[in-house]
């Protein structure tokens, strides 16, 4: 046996960094912090651009009015102008000097800084004179200690986004890898042989739950169809071990009786052949489940009229229960329409009618086709016969299933499980209940439990 492999069998003991959670809220982080980081950009240009246009008006408006000023009073009434400018917003420099950088005046805010290094200027300068210029300028300062306080509080929420991020992603990852751990340790334990193992629920309603479900009910299945196998296996040993060995058995006296009696050798040989015919038919039903189990659904459904299809079922059964000795009722709905394979269905349908014909001793057989109340169609065969317990309804239409009762006659156990799947591949299910089981032969009337078995399929 092949060894598994090593990441395999150490699914629960990966890196801390390498788990799934974890890496979400990490990138969780990084594009919150790149989106947290593109709107603030945006915010700050958009807020640069603003100051710059503001300041540049201020500016030029203050410039404007010194120009005309000096235009119309001259020189000293400038200078006294620019002196006694103390302006509430404290932020506008103006200087005026000449050509030689001698100083002429300069407002209060001006004065102030003088020799600070820290100061952000924005303004501009002109030629007022033959030797005289002014210079207007507006402190932007308080913009750029703005954009720091906001670099700051940017880099403080970042810093509490990656503690809060990272504790939250803690909790998730501890939170999802329990429940992938509790998964994983089923599957491991399935993987190693024990197929009781099942998912525990934390009934919190949430995807886990949802998952664990299915994958509870996906070993039910699977527990289900080994059980099948392993009992499919002895089935059709014990019920082929019969047609073999008589197989066998008639081959060898046909073989020793041709030396003597000629006559005796078709007589054999048909029973052989009778007897192949029997374990081709199994193998042949035991094939079609399996292709209809594997496909999940009908192979090339078409739509078609069910009475039809009922009318040419009870035409062929009609003869055979008359043969028995059995009375044969009809009653069939007409306009009703099925989409599936009608060679299926077809099957499924001789399949409920030979065995109502082949269990019922007196009495007869009444095959219906109608719409149930839920506006499904519903073919449904009712007999007279010895019936089925109702502890033994459930396993009747398993494979290679057969009750005591039946075992004198021929069978393998394998119509209803037929019907079964031709029901499950058209959506559709196989209803067993009990049948009226009364009839009147001559001035009697006779009881017994009878049988109903139903091919209900879904509405078109």
């Amino acid at each position: 046996m092949p060894k598994p492999d090593a990441a395999l069998s150490r699914p629960h003991g990966r890196s801390f960094l390498r788990q799934t959670p974890f890496r979400l809220t990490g990138l969780f982080i990084v594009v919150y912090a790149l989106v947290a980081g593109m709107i603030f950009g945006y915010f700050y240009f958009a807020n640069a651009a603003e100051t710059r246009a503001l300041t540049d008006m201020r500016v030029g408006m203050r410039t404007d009015h010194f120009t005309r000023l000096y235009r119309t009073q001259g020189t000293e009434a400038l200078v006294q102008a620019i002196a006694r400018d103390d302006s509430p917003d404290g932020f506008m420099v103006e200087r005026l000097h000449d050509d030689q950088g001698r100083l002429r005046a300069q407002n209060r805010r001006a004065a102030d800084m003088q020799g600070r290094a820290a100061v952000a200027l924005r303004g501009q300068q002109v030629r007022l004179g033959t030797d005289l210029w002014l210079y207007v300028a507006m402190d932007t300062s308080w913009a750029d200690r703005g954009w720091h306080m906001g670099v700051k509080a940017i880099w403080g929420g970042a810093a509490l986004l990656i503690v809060l991020g990272l504790m939250a992603g803690l909790l998730i990852n501890r939170e999802v890898s329990r429940a992938v751990n509790g998964l994983l340790k089923v599957l491991d334990a399935v993987r190693d042989g024990d197929m009781k193992a099942r998912v525990a629920l934390r009934h919190s309603g949430d995807e886990f739950d949802a998952l664990a479900e299915r994958i509870n009910d996906t070993l039910d299945r699977m527990e289900a169809n080994i059980g099948n196998l392993k009992y499919a296996g002895d089935a059709i040993a014990h019920d082929l071990r019969t047609p073999l060995s008589r197989l066998r058995t008639r081959l060898e006296v046909a073989l020793y009786e041709s030396r003597t009696d000629k006559a005796l050798v078709d007589e054999v040989l048909e029973r052989a052949l009778t007897d192949t015919d029997q374990v081709l038919r199994t193998f042949q039903t035991v094939f079609a489940i399996s292709r209809l189990e594997a496909q999940g659904q009908a192979p090339e459904p078409q739509i078609f009229d069910a009475q039809a299809l009922a009318c040419d079922m009870a035409e062929l059964f009609e003869l055979l229960a008359q043969d028995k000795g059995l009375e044969f009722g009809t009653e069939f709905a007409s306009g009703i329409r099925v989409c599936g394979n009608r060679d299926f269905l077809a099957q499924a349908l001789a399949n409920l009618l030979d065995n109502a014909i082949k269990y019922t001793e007196a009495g007869g057989v009444t095959f219906r086709l109608r719409h149930t109340s839920a506006g499904e169609v519903e073919f449904s065969v009712t007999d007279t016969g010895q019936g089925v317990p109702e502890a033994d309804r459930g396993r009747i239409s398993q494979r290679f299933v057969r009750l005591e009762n039946s075992r004198s006659l021929p069978g393998a156990g394998l119509g209803l499980s037929l019907v079964a799947a031709v029901a499950r591949a058209h959506g559709g299910r196989l209803a067993i209940d009990e049948g009226p089981g009364i009839y009147k032969k001559d001035i009697y009337t006779h009881r017994g439990p009878g049988l109903r078995t139903a091919l209900v399929l879904p509405p078109v």
